[in-house]
Formats: structure tokens, sequence, C-alpha cells
């Protein structure tokens, strides 16, 4: 006879490194204007809508694309650039005040990995302003980049990326399941953003959804914090919807 009770889904990460997650959502709302805020982020999709540029190549297309993902990350008005990256190592050059430089390698131009960079770089940027450190410490400063940008709304892209770098410290099983968060504290169906997914990405996003459907008592915290920062600099630094 089958047992009338369900059994509960199996954890999709350990229980340390799921809490991490919710700890650091919880930072960059806090640090980003807040839950309401939240709600006006964007899931960036490999769409027309999100990406409508055409008909240019080398460096102008990797600059227009830098610039749309800068748009999407709400950071518009913030001073930094893109450009190759030298072929020869540079010698240290005197600390001065100019722009940041977010740098790409010419030889490697696929859109998937380059927004998944760009919007990475992005989120260092951004919490770089931050008074309030990571949660975890220094040892998880990184990984927190990485959910930063996620928590942006490039989460797919970090999440099919995954694979082809070996620059992020979470693994791709791990940025699903900030994806999942995301979609989840976005109050998305995570289903719909299968046919943008690697297809063996889709069951993981899958099974995370669903062990994150059991901790709504989480999600509820999430979804009431507020703002940490001043108002003006979360103006400053909060993702806005994408254009």
């Amino acid at each position: 006879m089958r047992s009338q009770f369900r059994a509960k889904p199996k954890s999709f990460l350990d229980a340390s490194r799921r809490d991490w997650q919710f700890d650091t959502f919880a930072w960059l709302l806090r640090n980003c204007g807040g839950y309401p805020k939240f709600l006006e982020t964007t899931l960036v999709l490999p769409i027309e809508e999100h990406f409508p540029e055409h008909g240019m190549g080398g460096h102008a297309a990797v600059a227009a694309l830098f610039r749309r993902v800068r748009d999407h990350a709400g950071m518009a008005d913030w001073p930094c650039d893109v450009a190759p990256a030298p072929q020869e190592k540079l010698l240290p050059q005197p600390s001065v005040a100019r722009t940041p430089v977010i740098t790409y390698t010419p030889d490697a131009l696929e859109p998937t990995s380059l927004v998944a960079t760009f919007s990475h770089e992005l989120a260092r940027h951004l919490i770089e302003t931050f008074a309030e450190s990571a949660p975890g410490g220094a040892s998880l400063h990184e990984p927190a980049v990485e959910i930063a940008a996620i928590f942006m709304g490039f989460g797919l892209f970090m999440a099919n990326a995954a694979v082809q770098t070996t620059n992020f410290q979470l693994n791709e099983g791990e940025m699903v399941h900030a994806l999942a968060m995301f979609c989840l504290l976005r109050k998305l169906e995570p289903e719909g953003i299968d046919p943008h997914l690697n297809p063996h990405l889709r069951k993981y996003l899958r099974l995370a959804a669903r062990d994150l459907g059991q901790h709504g008592a989480k999600f509820q915290q999430l979804r009431s914090v507020f703002v940490l920062a001043p108002m003006e600099v979360a103006e400053m630094t909060l993702p806005t919807p994408a254009i």
C-alpha cells in the first residue's frame, strides 16, 4: 500500500551553502534598495528585446554589448569602459584616478560569456560601494560577487557560462540554485526560462526550485527586507528594468 505521505524533496545544496545564498540575497537587498526595489529587476534573456543591436563586428559590437549590459544593470551613468585585454603584460603603473576599464579577450567573443563577464565585473563595482561586508568574510567575497551578478538579473548568462570558464568560484549547480532563488523571489516561473538555459541545466533548475519551495519562511524574510543604505546611495546602485 502506497504511503499517503509524500517524501520531502532531496536538498539540492547542503544546508550551509543554501543558507549562505539566502544570507547573501538578504545582504544585497539591504544594500540595494530593499525588496520593493528588487521587484523592478528584470531577468535578462538572450532575446532581441534585451539585445537589439545588429550588424556590428569587432570591438564596436563588444562595446555595444557592454553598454546594453550596463543599462540592464541600472549602471548606465557609472564611469566605466570596456577594452580588449593587452596582449603583453604591462609593467605596473603608478595609481592615478581614472575610469575603471573592464577588459575582454579579443579571440573569445562568444556573447554569453561576454555578458557573464561584463555583469560579473559590474557586480564587483557595485558591491565595492557597500559599507557592509559580504556574508562569510573574505573567503566568500568572490562567490558573493557572482551571486550579485545573478541578483542583478544576469543569472541565466552566469549559469550558461559557468561550464565555459574557470574564472568563477561557484559551480554551475550553485549558479542555477541562485538563479532559481532569483526567479522565486521575483515571483517568476523558473520553467519559463528553459528555452534559454543549457539543456543539462534545466533539470538542475527544476530540482533547485522544488527544494527551495520548502523554504517559504526564508523567502518571506527576504521580502520583508528594506533599505539599509541611505536612499540616495540605494538609488545609485540598484538594478533597474531592462530597456
